[in-house]
């Protein structure tokens, strides 16, 4: 686009079709999108059959059908599309399952994060899957001592729901007065949560807000939870993983235990049980031993995400493709 397209553009209400300045927007937004549109036409053209297109996001894909690309023209680019979330994350929104059958239906290969995602989209009509892993190289971190802290990192809203975390806390915490619970992060529900913490006196949790130096945050914590309803392949396991920091998490979706060999690189509970997540954060602050072996396991477990390694199996499947 010749220039960045306009905020509050959708129309979603009366009210909003009677703001002049918004309907302004609105149609300002969409002649952008021709704008571009006709660029990428021509540029489909220009790239030709030797030219490979790694569609990140399905919108980039509508905009490649949208401009004529057609699968079997042989004069048009090769096309690989992701999908980065889970197949019941793409159920649930509603609109991306049907988005993602109908954008890449005919593109050379669509790649899903884990072998599961790509079997359950294959089931719904997709015969072109496959799958690779996202990349996770070790934040940057310097060596600090560890402190007795149970760390989320995520946003403070519905999707996180991290309000199962301050719960299940608010129960054991008392069994553990040297530990505490830190939730990094911003969101709209960061009002909510604060309540909850003042009205039911949770001790020692805080919301830290924002950060840029995830490394730091968890070389110097020693659990990290994640209370999701719905992930695709989260990186913030691996991340902590990389870093010695095992995982107890909702079993929300087929890609936590991709991550999470559960009782020994990490816990996987039932998915919004308060009472099995404050268990199983209670057994490993109590049992050192069995923290220090999942430790060194998630920190070896996680080593198979590295850059380097999900390159090889990017490079497998361009040959494939060549061939």
């Amino acid at each position: 686009m010749p220039e960045s397209p306009p905020e509050d553009w959708v129309l979603r209400s009366d009210a909003d079709k009677r703001d002049k300045a918004r309907v302004a927007r609105h149609e300002r937004r969409f002649e952008l999108r021709e704008i571009a549109v006709a660029q990428l036409r021509e540029l489909i053209e220009f790239w030709g059959p030797r030219t490979l297109i790694i569609c990140t996001q399905v919108y980039g894909m509508e905009h490649m059908l949208e401009a004529g690309y057609d699968a079997d023209d042989s004069s048009h680019p090769r096309v690989i599309g992701q999908y980065h979330g889970s197949f019941t994350g793409a159920q649930n929104t509603g609109n991306d399952l049907r988005r993602v059958l109908k954008a890449y239906d005919t593109v050379d290969r669509s790649v899903f994060l884990t072998a599961a995602y790509a079997e359950e989209f294959r089931k719904k009509g997709l015969n072109n899957t496959y799958w690779v892993p996202n990349p996770v190289a070790t934040p940057a971190h310097t060596e600090k001592e560890r402190s007795n802290t149970f760390v989320a990192l995520g946003r403070y809203d519905e999707e996180k729901s991290l309000h199962y975390l301050l719960a299940a806390w608010n129960e054991v915490s008392e069994q553990l007065p040297d530990w505490r619970v830190e939730l990094y992060g911003e969101g709209p529900l960061r009002p909510q949560l604060q309540s909850m913490i003042d009205d039911r006196s949770i001790p020692r949790a805080q919301l830290m807000g924002k950060t840029d130096q995830v490394g730091e945050v968890l070389i110097g914590s020693k659990v990290h939870v994640l209370t999701s309803q719905v992930e695709g392949l989260p990186i913030a396991i691996v991340e902590a993983g990389l870093l010695g920091v095992p995982t107890v998490a909702f079993d929300c979706s087929p890609g936590i235990r991709e991550l999470i060999d559960s009782e020994r690189t990490g816990l996987v509970v039932p998915k919004n049980n308060v009472r099995e997540l404050s268990e199983a954060m209670l057994s490993l602050a109590e049992d050192h031993e069995t923290l220090s072996s999942m430790s060194e396991a998630c920190a070896a477990e996680s080593k198979r995400y590295a850059p380097g390694k999900i390159l090889d199996q990017w490079e497998d499947l361009f040959f494939q493709m060549s061939r």
